[in-house]
């Protein structure tokens, strides 16, 4: 008697675990975040503010949405690199504060985006450029002209780009490239105390640079 009703519960849990086993699940579209979906495009389109119909899994942002917690003020030195006069800052702005842990990720986040160009010591001789890349040699950081520069000269250039160099403001944070900023003060020293010429790189082709 026991044997048959083990038998039969086996049975009983077997068959209702069979009835959910069917493929729709499987072979329905995924819906990403943010993707497009023909199935709500066809059932629930939703008309954005651009005029676009979506079909979104997810429904458009509304424009000027701010993320939670990410309300800052645009006209923050942080943000900027000016003060309220809209003069360029010579100084980390708050709550920055200069420690050797700031001075070392500057030091990473300049070796991994800045280094190429602009060469390990600053001297506007990275590798990518004597490589041919760019039409003419960047800039050379250590010069006296670009030392003369305020912090903010280095913050907004590298944020928002200069000249063939595109800003690097969708890719680092802004306490990243003030840490880059501080840590061009530091290879300025490192090439005074090593008696480095300072000199900006002449406003020649590569090719010709590279000549002896």
């Amino acid at each position: 008697m026991r044997r048959k009703a083990l038998f039969t519960g086996c049975a009983l849990v077997l068959a209702m675990g069979l009835t959910g086993c069917r493929t729709d699940m499987w072979v329905q579209q995924k819906v990403e975040a943010q993707g497009n979906s023909e199935f709500y495009a066809l059932t629930d389109p939703v008309a954005a503010f651009n005029g676009k119909v979506y079909g979104d899994g997810s429904r458009p942002m509304p424009p000027n949405t701010i993320a939670r917690g990410r309300l800052q003020d645009p006209n923050d030195p942080l943000l900027t690199g000016k003060d309220a006069q809209g003069n360029q800052i010579d100084y980390l702005p708050k709550p920055l504060k200069l420690t050797r842990e700031f001075l070392a990720r500057g030091e990473q986040q300049y070796n991994a985006f800045c280094s190429p160009c602009h060469g390990r010591a600053g001297d506007g001789k990275g590798m990518i450029a004597l490589r041919g890349q760019w039409p003419r040699m960047p800039s050379s950081l250590i010069s006296q002209r670009v030392q003369n520069m305020p912090l903010g000269y280095y913050f907004a250039s590298g944020m928002n780009g200069f000249g063939i160099m595109y800003g690097y403001g969708t890719r680092m944070t802004p306490e990243d490239m003030w840490a880059v900023s501080a840590y061009i003060r530091v290879l300025q020293e490192n090439a005074r105390l090593s008696g480095l010429e300072m000199t900006d790189a002449p406003n020649t082709p590569i090719q010709q640079a590279q000549k002896p």
